[in-house]
């Protein structure tokens, strides 16, 4: 909570209202929430525009560019379910340049599933690394802190499976 209220120029304590349904958002307060979690207006309310594309091929995918709420450096994701409220799953291919790394300062219940498709990473899971290799895979309790870095010269590609934060 404290990294959105930072990125759309609140309070913490205003998300926390916002979430519980305390405090209703102005419109454009709440453009800059769904703007800074990377949504959409019509998605952020489990309206698929497009919900008869059951196959997406790598050119139609959604990229985005850098991690929504921060904590990444060089990271980039293929979307792989295309993101709307209520989905059950969300996966997504990190690629991950050279050096790059990302923190994950989102803790909730649920689990995450991953597989690194090509590169070297190393992950930590609750103060724990692990060195991975291309083929190797993770499976953890989404409640736990995460992170991970490419230790390898070339783009490391981690297909990563997640249950999403419930608000």
């Amino acid at each position: 909570m404290r990294d959105l209220a930072k990125k759309v120029n609140c309070t913490e304590s205003m998300i926390s209202k916002i979430e519980a349904n305390r405090v209703v958002p102005s419109l454009p307060m709440l453009n800059k929430i769904i703007v800074a979690l990377d949504r959409n207006m019509a998605s952020f309310f489990g309206l698929e525009l497009d919900t008869h594309k059951l196959v997406q091929r790598p050119e139609e995918r959604v990229l985005v560019a850098s991690d929504a709420l921060g904590g990444g450096h060089e990271v980039r994701y293929e979307r792989l379910v295309p993101p709307a409220a209520g989905n059950l799953l969300e996966a997504n291919i990190h690629n991950v340049g050279p050096g790059g790394h990302k923190t994950d300062p989102i803790k909730h219940h649920g689990e995450a599933v991953g597989y690194l498709l090509e590169g070297e990473i190393e992950l930590d899971i609750d103060g724990t690394t692990y060195r991975m290799s291309a083929g190797d895979s993770f499976f953890f309790k989404a409640h736990l802190k995460s992170a991970y870095r490419n230790v390898g010269s070339g783009t490391a590609r981690l297909l990563w499976v997640n249950t999403p934060q419930v608000h």
